[in-house]
This record gives structure tokens, sequence and C-alpha cells, in this order.
């Protein structure tokens, strides 16, 4: 295994600090820009306090559209500052002004080796230019790594002894760059397994450890990350009033409220009259069980039809579930509740003063 790397990361807060031309910084800070002309930014300088130091790799995190982006990297043991600073500079004159010490370019690339470089501080300059209207970037910053290394070290004597830039080190660095990648995702396994921390694309894939009822419902990335967290749960207690409860919040938002048939029907049968009456509410059968939604309640919309096909797959076998949404809007003698979808209202005394009864009479 190649030796760790030191890492500088220049987003966010880098980009605040870095000197930018015409580019416009979000609120969730990466630049950007669109349209055709010139645009450039240069990155605060990063001092690796080693004099002579080397310099590995850099990698560049952007998007880039119908446009040509170049970046120049630069190392140099004297500090610069003073140069880069100076705002009677214009970009092109700062790169020049780089271009005298140890310096690399290159067009289109995210990826590029650092190898050529020497010097303690590392100045990188990333200009953009558009050709069309329909041109467009958005800039979220580079890593650089540092010093340099190399899979020749592990290799016998001889073939170290071209030095950084003959064609074996370059050809070594590909492969040592696909590795080091390679590597890369591997350490960061436990963290695309982590259904809390990983990607949205990978959490979608996650949904066949439902046993693929989850994997075709609307889920938003924190409704699925919930249904994964509590799994062993749901799982287990398909079928259970607590989990049709849970199931039903999860999707609207609004607390649920289930009836069976053996909890109202053997009380209300000692009177005929409301017997019926409950029957016409939540059925005859004993195999039906009806699931209350209060509507009043803030939550999510989601269609009855989706709600039903959604329940489907927690109803017990041989059951058959009636969903009612409750609203203010119910009227009596259907699923009229107080407290839930109805209330009494107070009454009001309204002014009846002018109000003519008859020819000699008149309130107020």
């Amino acid at each position: 295994m190649v030796k760790t790397a030191k890492k500088v990361n220049m987003f966010r807060l880098a980009l605040r600090r870095g000197i930018k031309y015409r580019m416009e910084l979000t609120d969730d800070d990466r630049l950007c820009g669109s349209g055709g002309g010139y645009f450039a930014w240069l990155a605060p300088v990063f001092d690796s306090m080693d004099q002579g130091g080397t310099w590995h790799r850099l990698r560049l995190a952007g998007v880039f559209e119908n446009c040509k982006y170049e970046v120049l990297a630069a190392a140099a043991d004297a500090d610069l500052r003073e140069e880069m600073e100076d705002g009677g500079l214009t970009f092109p004159q700062k790169a020049e002004i780089l271009k005298q010490y140890s310096w690399i370019r290159r067009v289109n690339t995210d990826d590029m080796l650092l190898h050529e470089l020497t010097g303690r501080y590392l100045w990188v300059m990333v200009s953009v230019s558009g050709a069309a209207a329909d041109s467009r970037f958005c800039l979220e910053g580079f890593q650089a790594e540092f010093p340099w290394q190399s899979f020749s070290e592990y290799l016998p004597e001889i073939y170290q002894e071209e030095g950084r830039n003959s064609f074996f080190e370059r050809y070594m660095a590909a492969l040592q760059s696909m590795y080091e990648d390679l590597e890369k995702e591997v350490d960061h396994i436990p963290e695309y397994l982590d259904y809390e921390l990983t990607s949205e694309e990978n959490l979608h894939a996650f949904s066949e450890w439902t046993g693929g009822w989850a994997r075709d419902r609307e889920f938003t990335s924190g409704q699925l990350r919930e249904v994964i967290r509590n799994l062993q749960r749901i799982q287990s207690g398909r079928g259970t009033k607590s989990v049709m409860r849970d199931m039903v919040y999860l999707v609207t938002g609004r607390e649920a409220r289930i009836i069976e048939y053996f909890k109202w029907h053997d009380w209300m049968k000692k009177s005929k009259g409301l017997l019926e009456e409950y029957e016409r509410l939540f059925g005859k059968r004993e195999d039906t069980f009806t699931v209350l939604i209060d509507m009043a309640d803030p939550g999510m919309e989601i269609s009855e039809e989706k709600l039903r096909r959604f329940l489907e797959d927690f109803t017990p076998l041989g059951m058959c579930c009636n969903v009612v949404f409750l609203d203010w809007n119910s009227h009596m003698d259907t699923h009229c509740y107080l407290d839930q979808n109805s209330c009494l209202s107070v009454p009001e005394f309204g002014d009846a003063g002018g109000v003519v009864l008859s020819e000699n009479y008149i309130l107020g």
C-alpha cells in the first residue's frame, strides 16, 4: 500500500477567500457563471511548510458545459502573495508571473499530476472561456495532494534512476492514479452501506432489502431512510395495527385511527338501530377494518387511491381495508366526530336593531 499523502481541500471557505473575476458565489458556496466571455478564479495560496517540497496530484470538482476551462498550477519557494493580491494586475498578468516558477497547465482536465512542481507555496488558477450563450459552469473547488509519491519506490532501484519526469514514471503514475481511486472507493464502502450517509442514488438500491414492496413506491429519501431504519420492526409486525399506523404517518404525516369489527360489533348489537348505523359506516363483514385519517391535520398530500394501494402491503391476508378521509365537510349520520372533524359552535348574538316586524313594531 502506498503511503498516505497529505491533502489540502479548497472548497467552500476557499471559494470565498479566493480572488474571482466575473464568477458569482452561490448560497451553497459554489462559483458559477454562464454565457460567453472570460471568467477566472485564483485560489488562496497554500503553504506546505516544506521549502523545495514536491507535489503529487490535483483533482478539480465542478460542472462545465459548452465551455473551455484551464487549470494553471504553480509552485514556488518565494511568497508571491503581494503580486497575486495586487488589484492592478489582470489574471493573464498574474499567470505570467506564476509561469516564472515551476508550473503546469491543463485544458479541460479535472485530474492532473503535479510531479513537475517544486516549491513551498502552491498557487492554482482556474479560468473558463465560454463561446456560446448556453455556456455555463459551476466550480466547487479542488483537492491537492503532496508530497510526490510513486510506485517506483517499491521497485528495484534501477527503476528510480531516471527521475520524476521520465516516461516510466509517467506510465506508473497513470496506474497509480487508478489504484488510488479504487482504494478510495474501498475505503468509503462502509459509508456506501450506511443508509444514513449514503447518497440518494445508492439509497434506492437498498429498497431491495424490504423484499421489494418499497421498490416501486414514490418514497422521498427521508421516508426511505426511515423505512430502512425500522425495517426489522416493520417486517416482523406487518399486519398489526401499530405498524399500519406508523406507515400511514410515514406517507401522510397524519395520525390514523384503526377501527376493527369486533371492537364495536359485540357492543352495538344490543341495539338494533345503532348496529345498523355502525354497519353502514364500518361494514357488515367481520373481515373488514376501517382506517380513519384526519385530513384537517397538516401533512403531506396523497391521493386516496395511492394510499389504498400502499396499505394493501400491510393488510393481513383475507382482510379488507376501508380507508376514510375525515374533513370538515362531513355531514351528520356520516363519519362526523366531535373534536375530530366537527365541533359545537358558540351561539353569537346579532344586531337586530331597525328590523321591522310589522307596521306598528320595530326592533331596537
